[in-house]
């Protein structure tokens, strides 16, 4: 079945108090576009994990700075693209841990970027070329 193009946007604070906003709207977005609950929560996880990081990382906490989150869906592909001013990150440069280390060594946190490799089909990211252009992290996932 192919689906129609459609475009939704969700723009929000970059605090972490706005996470739960953004889960929600990535649930409903992906539950329409026809992905069953628990593939639409694991996309929704793999969002979460880019916007903490974002808001962790690259913002430093600061609350001023904005996050817009668009989706784009267009026959079989779902596409969210994260837009920030903050500093660039590309996750495609992080390795994923080796999990057998991570467990003997109880860590804790620093498995988003790996999430997200787990979760989505398509991961890209374009950074900002100038103070006027934002970060775009893509995240495509592919319905059967």
């Amino acid at each position: 079945m192919l689906k129609k193009t459609e475009h939704s946007d969700l723009l929000t604070q970059g605090d972490l108090s706005e996470l739960e906003r953004i889960r929600e709207f990535i649930i409903v977005k992906a539950n329409t576009f026809g992905f069953s609950n628990d593939i639409a929560y694991k996309i929704a996880l793999a969002v979460d994990e880019a916007c903490s990081n974002l808001i962790k990382h690259s913002f430093k906490f600061d609350s001023k700075k904005t996050i817009s989150i668009s989706i784009e869906t267009e026959r079989n592909a779902f596409t969210v693209i994260i837009s920030d001013y903050g500093n660039p990150f590309d996750p495609n440069n992080i390795s994923s841990p080796n999990m057998k280390e991570y467990f003997e060594h109880f860590n804790r946190g620093g498995l988003g970027v790996h999430i997200m490799k787990s979760v989505m089909d398509e991961i890209s990211y374009i950074p900002s070329q100038n103070n006027d252009s934002s970060n775009k992290l893509i995240l495509r996932k592919f319905i059967n």
